[in-house]
């Protein structure tokens, strides 16, 4: 164990909420097992729910050797992306799930319904895409749009829930979330009913969507913002750029924002519906427009809002992680308490059994992709190692 690392641990144990490493810290920060060889295999499930059946799909990574059987990781995605962003980068190293996996841990990575062709690689350019509800059968243009007015936050975590419980069953789950899936982590625990959910880690993960909205509210270090109920997002370089997602070049391998674009297009949807963004925006005014248009019930839209269970918060430990230069989630706010992860650190510290914020140098909010991004797992794990989730 060398200094960098031997910080970082005392950070832990001691009453901060954040932590900052240098860059030569991060640099230094080394893995905490000896790799394993692993294998990965597809997973399906298919469930009901809004009236409409959903298939949703998971890739499963199983190391050679497990370090702790009793523990696995669920991760969850950002919006406009699916799971194999966390298997490989852009130009093709190990992605956060894959080496957790090389570290002896099973890994669940998921992809939200819609997003997941068969096969995993999208053939059309973007702007012909449309969400693949159904694995085995193409759906009229009709019912994809009324589907994208009713693949709720509870779609996606239903069907979370039956896959983890599926593969981890009596185990103990640490679960990560990118952005949008930074929430939903945080939800995992209302579905799955045969794993306990006993930590969260995060990479501009953020924390359940109710707390952003507290957050907006409270630090006006973000503006209200919705998406029209039939709008479907679609990503590009200027919306790449436009986001604030451009790092240092020595960081991002692949190039610039058209090289990155072209490189993830085949293997992320690059669409995001407007509940998708409404929801995770906790937009409102706007989530009230989506009963009245489907006659869904109108917790189905807004019940994500609601505080995690209180008995549940108290029984885990939470691990944050931020790139200094994540527009969304460390940039903005003029204080340090109000910016986003800061927020979300300190509403979990004060109702969890513990809870870190550690600011990664350098770093935007596509940093899981880039240079050195193993040492995001690499945290977790000595964490992991020092007893920080028992």
């Amino acid at each position: 164990m060398n200094s960098a690392t031997e910080k970082f641990l005392t950070g832990l144990k001691s009453n901060d909420l954040l932590l900052r490493l240098t860059w030569d810290e991060w640099l230094a920060m080394e893995a905490p097992y000896n790799a394993t060889q692993l294998t990965t295999a597809d997973a399906w499930t298919r469930y009901h729910r809004n009236g409409y059946d959903w298939d949703m799909h998971g890739t499963l990574y199983t190391p050679e050797k497990e370090t702790d059987p009793r523990r696995a990781f669920v991760f969850f995605h950002g919006g406009a992306g699916s799971e194999r962003i966390m298997d490989l980068t852009p130009d093709g190293r190990p992605g956060l799930a894959r080496v957790l996996a090389a570290q002896g841990f099973k890994v669940l990575a998921l992809t939200y319904p819609g997003h997941y062709p068969l096969g995993g690689v999208w053939p059309q350019p973007i702007a012909e895409r449309n969400p693949v509800y159904l694995k085995d059968r193409d759906l009229p243009q009709d019912e994809i749009s009324d589907r994208n007015l009713k693949c709720t936050f509870n779609v996606i975590l239903q069907g979370a829930g039956l896959l983890t419980d599926e593969h981890f069953a009596g185990r103990e789950i640490i679960a990560f979330g990118h952005s949008t899936g930074g929430p939903m982590a945080a939800h995992l625990t209302r579905f799955s009913k045969k794993a306990k959910v006993i930590g969260i880690v995060g990479f501009g993960s953020g924390g359940p969507d109710g707390w952003r909205l507290e957050w907006r509210d409270k630090t006006g270090a973000e503006k209200y913002a919705e998406k029209p109920i039939d709008h479907v997002s679609r990503r590009s370089p200027d919306s790449f750029k436009e986001s604030g997602y451009v790092d240092p070049e020595d960081l991002t391998p692949w190039g610039g924002a058209d090289d990155y674009i072209r490189l993830i297009s085949p293997l992320r949807s690059q669409m995001k519906t407007s509940l998708c963004d409404n929801q995770h925006n906790a937009a409102i005014g706007i989530l009230e427009e989506y009963p009245k248009r489907t006659g869904l019930p109108r917790d189905e839209y807004f019940d994500h809002l609601q505080e995690p269970d209180p008995a549940w918060l108290k029984s885990i430990r939470v691990l944050l992680t931020v790139g200094e230069n994540d527009k969304g989630h460390w940039v903005k706010g003029d204080k340090l308490e109000h910016k986003r992860e800061m927020f979300m650190g300190a509403k979990y510290a004060a109702t969890t059994r513990g809870a870190r914020m550690v600011l990664i140098p350098r770093y935007g909010h596509v940093g899981y992709s880039e240079l050195y991004n193993e040492k995001i797992a690499y945290l977790w794990l000595w964490a992991h190692k020092n007893s920080y989730f028992n």
